[in-house]
């Protein structure tokens, strides 16, 4: 019986493992063809014939292409969070740690747009822009925000009287720069040091931190 338990544990697994390269492959394929084609200009039956498999299996996996392109979406969302929570974690002064996940921010979300060749003009600037879209994107991101204003707020570096609402404000601050530092006209008449130096002490000033009281 021990047997038999494992061996359809083993089982299970391979299943699974399985089913989840299928479906990477329909999301890769799809991918693919929204870059390539457009997104109003790809099939279902185009994804099918891309990834290699039947419309059938695919079917399996996706009801329809709004799904498919969800899972695209949301395959592209996780790489940025991965590495926002990898800037969050890091182990340096908070105020410094702040300020690089605002501009790791901003950096993440135009390499995304531009590694996506022409969805930068239609897939992607649509897909950020719907609220159930990113949703779920924009919910970890507080959280993460709020997380390090927390920690500021703890330690004594920031002072701030609601961390929640101060996370919210910055979240929506953060979000009206988005397509501007996409399109590159923040830059426009200013140099990069400039726009973080001014950034800087923006973020300072929401947060209620000196630099010059706060010196290590």
């Amino acid at each position: 019986m021990h047997f038999f338990h494992i061996f359809s544990i083993f089982v299970t697994l391979i299943v699974i493992m399985d089913t989840t390269k299928t479906k990477q492959q329909f999301i890769t394929a799809a991918k693919t063809l929204f870059v390539r084609k457009g997104y109003d200009e790809t099939t279902m039956i185009d994804i099918a014939q891309e990834a290699g498999l039947s419309r059938r299996t695919l079917y399996s996996y996706f009801e329809s292409k709004v799904e498919v392109f969800q899972a695209v979406i949301n395959s592209e969302v996780e790489k940025v969070l991965t590495q926002l929570e990898e800037i969050a974690r890091q182990n340096i002064p908070v105020q410094q740690k702040i300020v690089e996940f605002v501009f790791g921010y901003f950096r993440l979300i135009k390499e995304t747009v531009d590694r996506n060749g022409t969805l930068r003009s239609g897939f992607f600037r649509n897909s950020w822009g719907l609220e159930h879209f990113r949703k779920a994107f924009d919910l970890k991101q507080k959280q993460m925000l709020q997380d390090i204003i927390s920690e500021g707020k703890t330690t004594g570096v920031f002072d701030v009287v609601s961390v929640r609402r101060t996370a919210e404000i910055m979240h929506n601050c953060m979000r009206g720069f988005e397509a501007p530092y996409i399109r590159g006209k923040i830059w426009q008449g200013n140099t990069r040091e400039e726009i973080r130096f001014e950034a800087r002490r923006l973020i300072y000033g929401a947060l209620g931190y000196n630099s010059e009281t706060n010196k290590q």
